[in-house]
């Protein structure tokens, strides 16, 4: 059977996620380098002039979130009923809302230390939780870690929100290290958690795993 394909740029960028999921399901993949102008051009290809996009089989699929849903159900990572599902779609969005301030870090403000620490501020601090923070805050998806027994965000097993808070959470440590560990141990405890597991661990010391997170080698 041949291996999932994705295509995507030379960065991890959003398609991290979805090459964590096809490790964690005990699958490898191949990559293509996407071409920019073929990308804009061809809407066979790349409907929403977009990438990623992944090939498997006769499966051919673009837009990221849709990517890893198929992917979650495909390696039984989308939770064990409709209960765990539910919950599993709520994490993931919530790391969507915390994404898109995270891209408006790197690519608009440029890491820029008064940005950065407004940003902490916002997003981190925990006094900041009933701020104006459109909905994303670390101190959220602690809140999930803290209710459910074991190492998990959602029931006793790795799911597709596990992989999208470690993903995230990945991101900041890069940024935000020492801060994170003095005020998020058990975010810390479980990105550790995550990183060891079977197929994720082995993926993590690979070549296949790019040095760039983002297209202008911020973060």
């Amino acid at each position: 059977m041949s291996k999932p394909v994705i295509h995507y740029f030379p960065i991890r960028g959003r398609a991290e996620v979805l090459r964590l999921a096809i490790v964690a399901g005990g699958d490898d993949f191949d990559t293509v380098d996407v071409n920019y102008q073929e990308m804009k051009s061809d809407r066979e290809k790349y409907p929403f002039g977009q990438c990623p996009r992944l090939v498997d089989g006769d499966i051919d699929l673009v837009q990221s979130n849709t990517i890893a849903r198929y992917l979650a159900r495909k390696y039984n990572l989308q939770g064990k009923d409709e209960k765990e599902m539910c919950a599993v779609d709520m994490i993931v969005e919530g790391v969507e809302s915390l994404r898109v301030k995270y891209v408006n870090l790197i690519y608009n403000d440029k890491l820029e230390e008064a940005a950065k620490e407004t940003y902490w501020k916002t997003y981190f601090d925990r006094s900041s939780t009933e701020g104006r923070n459109g909905g994303a805050h670390f101190q959220y998806l602690a809140n999930f870690l803290s209710k459910n027994p074991g190492p998990f965000c959602v029931g006793d097993s790795l799911t597709l929100a596990d992989l999208c808070v470690w993903e995230i959470l990945d991101l900041h440590l890069r940024i935000f290290g020492e801060q994170i560990k003095e005020a998020y141990p058990e975010l810390v405890s479980f990105h550790e958690h995550i990183a060891g597991l079977p197929g994720i661990k082995e993926y993590l010391g690979s070549a296949k795993r790019l040095a760039a997170c983002n297209a202008n080698n911020l973060g």
